[in-house]
């Protein structure tokens, strides 16, 4: 979802946000817990992997976090400026998502079932918290 400009009250961007904090907030307690797991005589190689992902991962959340703060700033929604910082945004909030890979690669560490039904629910989420937001966008601009 684009991020609106400031003024808008409940707009996605806020919806954005949280959902972008739960996902940072996710990431940062599997990196901690399972990171403290690893033996490091013998780490595992799958855990390595899944935590790799999730790092390479949070820097784009801390970027989305930064450009949508700075986008509620802008009043004029035609400015180039704008419209890259839209862009971006949105490739930070796919990588966001994408790490969502690195969770279900950690829960398939674990056993198959497990990353299999993660990855499978995380997916039908995303479609339809993305689906429900670009219809209430849509309905939005309709009713204006």
């Amino acid at each position: 979802m684009v991020p609106d400009r400031a003024g808008d009250d409940d707009a996605p961007s806020d919806k954005a946000w949280t959902i972008h904090a739960a996902i940072v907030g996710v990431n940062m307690g599997n990196m901690l817990f399972r990171g403290l797991e690893l033996n490091p005589e013998n780490p595992d190689m799958g855990a390595i992997i899944g935590l790799a992902v999730l790092a390479a991962a949070l820097p784009f959340q801390a970027v989305f976090f930064l450009i949508n703060s700075y986008i509620r700033e802008f009043e004029n929604a035609n400015d180039p400026e704008y419209v890259m910082l839209v862009r971006l945004s949105i490739i930070c909030q796919m990588v966001s998502y994408l790490s969502l890979l690195g969770i279900a690669w950690l829960f398939y560490n674990t056993h198959q079932y497990i990353g299999i039904a993660f990855a499978s629910g995380a997916i039908i989420a995303i479609v339809l918290v993305r689906s429900a937001m670009n219809q209430a966008a849509t309905l939005r601009e309709s009713a204006i």
